[in-house]
């Protein structure tokens, strides 16, 4: 049988007025008198009905997702894309609208438009994955401003104020990179870590998760090992088969390390020439990437569960907003070791 407010009204001996103020926390209720109600509701298992009260209140609330749009190479961004729409299905019928805000993470005036339409719309809260620093926690100050809640989401920012964030601890998914690598090294050289991006330092989540790498060596000293990182920039034509040469000649490259999604171009240049006893690891359940992991050009991959981020990014603004629960600031995500052996049973598909 349902529980209703004037049930708990009936029982506390008190108004149903009474009893609204402390289910939404306003109002002055005596201490004695607001443990007593808490005591039934919790009892009763008392769940407000926030479908009828939003339905009552004629109000829609409006979630805005500000992200990058998959580019034609790298589908990654596909993933929370996918997650977000799995959230809204489930709570679409609570008078939830969700709008979506697509940039270009290689162009800062892109994002830079599509932020300020995403203001002009004035949303209950913000899903967002941050790619450029400073503009960024430009626009996070005006969400501030506006009194906007913001839940970050792929990448965290540096001094994120009162910002939430979901995904992985980033400088820990590098220490363990370091530690995979590490453990699967038998001879003495030198390891590469690759930067593919448009810019480095527009990608918070790629710096730390190579200070995380670098993080290991340094509390793992292993004389054998040298680190050298590469980049490798969005602007520069097919610089990827030229640094990869270039290293390669030069040093014992015995690893590589690619921060992101994209070591499936370190695959394919492997595979293209034949190159093999290096140990390569990366990011994330794309196709290529898993294509070449059962193939075994890639050793392991670090799974980001990019479709959980978006999910949960939209299901906490959904407890946070409609349903007035306490959330955490930070929701870090498991940090998944993904092989060849483990990879028919992980669910990415």
């Amino acid at each position: 049988m349902k529980v209703r407010i004037k049930d708990i009204a009936r029982l506390a001996q008190v108004s149903t007025g009474t009893v609204d103020r402390v289910l939404h926390n306003r109002g002055e209720v005596s201490e004695k008198t607001r443990k007593k109600i808490e005591d039934i509701i919790q009892e009763l298992d008392y769940q407000p009905d926030i479908l009828a009260r939003t339905l009552a209140s004629k109000k829609y609330i409006n979630f805005d997702v500000l992200m990058p749009v998959s580019d034609n190479e790298n589908d990654f961004w596909n993933f929370p894309r996918t997650g977000i729409y799995k959230a809204r299905e489930e709570i679409n019928h609570f008078g939830v609208e969700i709008n979506n805000y697509y940039f270009d993470q290689f162009d800062v005036s892109s994002f830079k438009l599509k932020a300020k339409q995403l203001l002009a719309d004035q949303p209950d809260a913000i899903l967002f994955a941050p790619v450029f620093p400073s503009e960024s926690k430009d626009f996070i100050r005006e969400c501030m401003e506006m009194d906007i809640p913001v839940l970050l989401f792929n990448s965290n920012l540096e001094e994120g104020g009162e910002t939430m964030y979901i995904g992985q601890d980033a400088v820990q998914s590098g220490y363990l990179a370091g530690s995979l690598i590490n453990y699967a090294l038998k001879d003495a050289g030198e390891i590469l870590i690759v930067n593919i991006a448009g810019r480095k330092d527009n990608h918070n989540h790629i710096l730390r998760r190579e200070r995380g790498f670098r993080k290991f060596f340094v509390q793992h000293p292993n004389p054998d090992v040298r680190i050298i990182t590469v980049d490798c920039t969005q602007d520069q034509t097919g610089c990827l088969p030229k640094l990869l040469e270039d290293a390669l000649s030069r040093y014992r490259v015995r690893a590589i390390f690619v921060t992101n999604s994209r070591v499936y171009q370190v695959a394919e240049y492997f595979e293209e020439n034949d190159i093999q006893q290096i140990r390569l690891l990366g990011y994330d359940l794309l196709p290529q990437n898993i294509k070449a992991l059962k193939k075994g050009t890639i050793d392991f991959l670090i799974s980001q569960k990019p479709e959980e981020q978006g999910y949960k990014g939209i299901m906490t603004l959904f407890n946070k907003i409609v349903l007035k629960k306490e959330v955490a600031q930070f929701q870090y995500l498991p940090i998944d070791i993904i092989t060849k052996e483990n990879i028919d049973y992980y669910e990415y598909k």
